[in-house]
């Protein structure tokens, strides 16, 4: 990542800080901008005593390990009902409506459960994430039952005429495994489907877990620039 990419980030993390308040339960996106920029932060001001008695939820095995490697305090999804806030990155994000696009690292499932049950969801970015519109032709990551994904896959492939790939690891040999045991497939946005009309239509399928649209989660988006920080609301500019 460039250096000025990394300003971006850090200066869009600076602003979703004061989200997370003493006595919270705080849910943590996957992803370098949470792990590399935010966490940082986000310790500093529970180290210096600014922010105390916060409870965290991990999305993934990666910001777990991250989290407890700092010194944070975790519990798991089964031992909440609710999460106060959540703060996390996105692969791509609308800038009116706030449909964000996640799973670029793999955790869209347990992610997309976490922002479900989140009071409150912050994004963080930089400015290469922010589109008017998600563009045709996006690879939209999709979790998958393992056992059938080459079956979906065709599915896929017949009914929306794209060309679907399965999300094959790296460091390891073989496709990419999610947290959860489950595989990933990249569907390309078709030229005449919305990004919600391809989330509905992936989930009819059985089979299909969940897609990386977010949409109707994400409450605030903060956008890190070479000027400065966009604040974006759902519904406005």
């Amino acid at each position: 990542m460039s250096e000025t990419l990394a300003s971006m980030r850090r200066l869009a993390s600076e602003k979703a800080l004061p989200h997370v308040e003493s006595g919270m339960i705080v849910g943590l996106g996957s992803g370098s901008t949470v792990a590399d920029s935010f966490l940082p932060l986000l310790v500093e001001r529970v180290r210096n005593g600014a922010i105390r008695d916060v409870l965290f939820v991990p999305s993934s095995h990666q910001i777990e390990y991250r989290a407890l490697e700092m010194g944070l305090k975790l519990v798991s999804f089964n031992q909440v009902d609710y999460v106060d806030v959540t703060v996390d990155g996105a692969d791509l994000v609308e800038r009116e409506s706030l449909i964000a696009i996640k799973g670029g690292g793999g955790a869209l499932l347990l992610e997309k459960v976490l922002s479900s049950i989140s009071r409150k969801v912050v994004l963080i970015v930089d400015e290469k994430k922010l589109v008017e519109k998600i563009p045709p032709g996006y690879p939209i990551p999709v979790e998958v039952l393992k056992h059938i994904v080459l079956l979906i896959k065709k599915r896929v492939e017949k009914a929306l005429g794209v060309s679907v790939k399965i999300r094959m690891g790296t460091g390891k040999v073989g496709p990419v495994i999610t947290d959860a045991g489950n595989a990933i497939i990249d569907v390309p946005l078709p030229g005449d489907y919305s990004p919600e009309q391809l989330h509905a239509f992936l989930k009819s399928i059985p089979g299909v877990l969940d897609s990386g649209i977010f949409k109707d989660l994400v409450s605030i988006a903060y956008v890190g620039t070479s000027t400065g920080v966009l604040e974006l609301k759902r519904g406005k500019c």
